[in-house]
């Protein structure tokens, strides 16, 4: 651009609608690290108004990221530059979110460091769309194996099995109780590739609307009993009109049935099971939460992993069946727990265009 349409008043205009303009936020901070100033994404990403910070050390980041902000602040002084650099920040809530920052150092005439600034994106969403894809493709890929792996197994199990049960049966058959003991294992292989061929299905092929409202409240009636015997008290809170959801009703069942359960057993005796259901602009919600025992972080982290049980009696596929069930009707599946505290389950599904009756 020519200097003489530079240095004309106008123009100085357009820098700063962009700077107050930008969707992502835009900051300075001088060598001190004292917020210098900042745009309104600026304000809103992390909460903090310019009122608030202008001229104060304020940290926008957790405590774990101390030693890495400390070593790009001198590099940065050096005069380094760091473009979408993938960190961890903090709002002034203390909610932490994935952000990608450009650095930049602003020098004076005399070419020395004066200032830092910073253009900030919070990548969050991004991060978990590409999540997303990867659980899918993964899960894609495991019900391939798991449809051939189920009927390659399911043939010569049902010969032992035959077999089996005719030497339980003979009065004469001197080791009894080893062939019991081979039956009883046996039903637990075959429990494996049911559930294997649970996996391999297809959830969308028999797809209706229905009340997803209703379904909810009959698997909630389906475990009465249980609750009962383990002395567990429910606070329920669903919407008195019913919500139209449109797919696999019996697949949806299946995993609030899963849900419930693990609740169950979480708990064991006494306890307490929250159970609700919102909708969010164009989505369903619905949160079980139980105040059981809850899951240390290495449990946590392979709750979603095939044949991975805390349970004597468990296949160690239920989860990963109820996140593929979720995951083919577009929607999520997330946990939370903390260990001796309880667990939070999170299913979110897409609304149908006749979402209200």
């Amino acid at each position: 651009m020519p200097a003489q349409y530079i240095n004309e008043p106008r123009y100085y205009n357009y820098f700063d609608l962009f700077f107050k303009q930008s969707q992502d936020a835009i900051s300075v901070f001088d060598l001190d690290n004292r917020v210098i100033t900042g745009n309104p994404a600026f304000e809103k990403l992390y909460g903090w108004t310019l009122e608030e910070c202008v001229g104060k050390k304020i940290q926008f980041y957790p405590e774990s990221e101390l030693e890495k902000v400390r070593q790009r602040c001198e590099l940065l002084k050096q005069g380094e530059s760091f473009t979408d650099e993938q960190v961890i920040e903090q709002r002034k809530d203390g909610t932490i979110f994935q952000a990608e920052i450009s650095m930049t150092p602003i020098f004076n005439e005399q070419d020395e460091v004066m200032a830092f600034s910073y253009v900030t994106r919070d990548i969050t969403s991004r991060l978990q769309l590409e999540q997303n894809k990867l659980e899918i493709e993964r899960l894609q890929t495991m019900s391939m194996i798991a449809a051939v792996v189920a009927h390659e197994v399911r043939n010569p199990m049902t010969a032992i099995t035959g077999f089996i049960q005719m030497m339980n049966q003979d009065s004469t058959n001197p080791y009894t109780s080893f062939t019991q003991i081979m039956e009883m294992e046996i039903k637990r292989v075959n429990q494996i590739v049911s559930d294997f061929l649970i996996l391999s299905e297809p959830t969308l092929h028999k797809q209706t609307y229905f009340s997803i409202t209703n379904t909810l409240r009959t698997t909630i009636e389906e475990f009465q009993k249980e609750f009962e015997l383990r002395h567990i008290a429910q606070t329920i809170s669903l919407p008195e009109r019913d919500l139209s959801f449109y797919g696999n009703e019996s697949a949806i069942k299946q995993v609030f049935s899963n849900v419930l359960s693990n609740s169950c057993d979480a708990i064991e005796q006494e306890g307490t099971i929250d159970l609700s259901l919102h909708v969010r602009e164009d989505t369903i919600s619905i949160r079980i939460q139980d105040d059981g025992k809850g899951m240390d972080k290495e449990t946590l982290e392979n709750i979603f992993q095939p044949f991975f049980s805390t349970k004597e009696e468990g296949t160690g596929l239920g989860m990963i069946i109820s996140k593929k069930i979720i995951v083919d009707h577009k929607g999520t599946l997330e946990v939370d727990s903390l260990q001796s505290t309880g667990t939070t389950v999170t299913i979110t599904l897409p609304l149908s265009d006749h979402a209200l009756h």
